[in-house]
């Protein structure tokens, strides 16, 4: 005997199989890399951004760093000397 809404061989399809989940946020192939030019260091920055959005979710170096660059009194190793 068939129950409706089921396969002729009787086994039921569990709801769970019949669609993937869908996971919270961004899946990687939203995912775009954006590199670009500082105009006022001259550095480059690496954005990951969502393609749905337009959201920055990532950027390298982060806005503080360039911040930081920007300022007349920096110069590399001013915060970090690796050989102290």
């Amino acid at each position: 005997m068939t129950v409706p809404g089921s396969p002729a061989g009787g086994a039921a399809i569990s709801a769970d199989k019949a669609k993937p989940a869908q996971a919270d946020g961004p899946q990687p192939w939203d995912l775009r890399l954006v590199i670009e030019q500082d105009e006022v260091t001259g550095a480059y920055v690496y954005k990951t951004v969502d393609r749905r959005t337009g959201e920055t979710l990532q950027q390298l170096p982060r806005e503080e760093v360039l911040r930081f660059r920007q300022a007349e009194h920096y110069d590399p190793g001013e915060v970090f000397d690796g050989l102290t």
